[in-house]
């Protein structure tokens, strides 16, 4: 089973999560909605619905899935969480503690065209999920597109090099530009550790 969690400013009905949840239909998919800008209820959306997907789909691997935040979230809860088995970062947000100050004040979901308040508060909340690179033990699976605009795709390699295996692909964006590519990628990656 994949659970798919979205950026900061993305949700549930984003493209990217669209054509990852068509390519590995052969996969239980979930795409999850949960307020991204808001840590600590971030945290606690994902966790719950990481306990129910578990009691629908036992027996099922675990895999997280995580773009931009999505990402850094899917690290932390790798990390915490027994139930997360492996996890999969696209161009993960490293250090939002730091790098999202920028963003305080009114946004605008790029998905959804709605307005939200990144606090003050929800930025300093982020520094509580920062966790460093996966622990070991948790098979990892780290996609970056090297031209990402607000990922340094340099440090991203340096930080994950040990975690598991780290695929750069030339050129591309922080919307991640290589799905095509890295669908093969990641599905080579659930089936060797199901084998």
């Amino acid at each position: 089973m994949i659970i798919y969690l979205h950026g900061f400013s993305s949700g549930a009905a984003s493209s990217k999560a669209g054509v990852f949840r068509q390519a590995l239909s052969a996969t239980p998919f979930l795409i999850l909605d949960y307020p991204a800008h808001q840590p600590h209820a971030a945290v606690s959306s994902i966790t719950r619905s990481i306990t129910q997907a578990v009691s629908e789909y036992p027996g099922e691997e675990l895999t997280l899935m995580g773009s931009s935040l999505g990402g850094f979230y899917a690290q932390f809860l790798a990390a915490a969480l027994d139930a997360v088995d492996r996890v999969v970062m696209i161009n993960p947000a490293l250090q939002p503690q730091l790098t999202l100050k920028p963003f305080i004040g009114l946004n605008t979901n790029m998905v959804t065209g709605k307005p939200f308040e990144f606090s003050q508060q929800d930025f300093a909340d982020l520094s509580d999920y920062d966790t460093g690179p996966v622990p070991p033990g948790k098979p990892t699976l780290v996609l970056l597109d090297e031209a990402d605009e607000l990922i340094d795709g340099g440090v991203a390699l340096r930080r994950y090099t040990t975690a598991g295996k780290v695929i750069v692909y030339p050129g591309g964006s922080h919307q991640f530009e290589h799905i095509d590519e890295a669908v093969p990628e990641i599905r080579k990656f659930l089936a060797s550790l199901n084998a």
